[in-house]
């Protein structure tokens, strides 16, 4: 596969770039799709080319946890270069974005301590973003409702609706993520139904 960069500029450069990474991921789907089990009970390790093996084995650890960076060997075997050169260039860029460029018109919610209650500071920064990035596409798109598929423990969806006044479906196979949530959107909609009463108090 030619080593390129992609882009998600248009529609059709990013169907380019999803196509790429299937493409490339496919003849291992042996080995991704099984569980850890298996792959200790049938030696998966086994089906790949022996020339990595025989140098990954060898390797310090310090090189190992270089390679998911993009970074191997001098010594490493040239089709190993080669994988980690395309993975590398299929990669998603890691450089933070900046949402005042990418979103000029909109404004990124600064959450409340109530709906942010059991996210870490890492996951209450990504929240914001993307609960931002969520209401931008609605908008452009002109719809009002979203539909959150694996959506955990709900954090985005509950922005999505207390925040941002958008048709949330949240749906998880998780039926513990659901009853927590649940309790947790309880608090949440308190706050909020105070907060708008409070605001009507105040107009009046």
């Amino acid at each position: 596969m030619e080593n390129r960069k992609y882009s998600c500029a248009t529609a059709t450069e990013t169907l380019e770039w999803i196509r790429a990474i299937i493409q490339f991921i496919e003849p291992y789907t042996f080995f991704w799709e099984s569980h850890v089990v298996n792959f200790l009970m049938h030696r998966l390790w086994e089906a790949f080319d022996e020339e990595w093996i025989d140098c990954l084995r060898n390797e310090p650890v310090e090189c190992l946890i270089q390679i998911p960076s993009g970074i191997v060997q001098d010594h490493s075997p040239s089709s190993l270069k080669n994988f980690i050169a395309t993975l590398s260039s299929l990669a998603f860029p890691r450089k933070q974005a900046d949402l005042k460029k990418l979103l000029p018109n909109r404004q990124v919610a600064l959450l409340n301590n109530v709906i942010t209650q059991g996210m870490n500071p890492k996951k209450r920064h990504e929240i914001e973003a993307l609960a931002a990035v969520f209401d931008s596409v609605a908008r452009d798109v002109e719809t009002n409702t979203i539909i959150d598929l694996g959506a955990g423990q709900v954090y985005l969806s509950q922005v999505l609706s207390f925040e941002y006044q958008l048709s949330v479906i949240a749906i998880d196979a998780s039926s513990h993520h659901g009853r927590v949530t649940h309790e947790r959107a309880e608090r949440i909609k308190k706050h909020y139904e105070a907060k708008m009463r409070k605001s009507r108090y105040i107009i009046r």
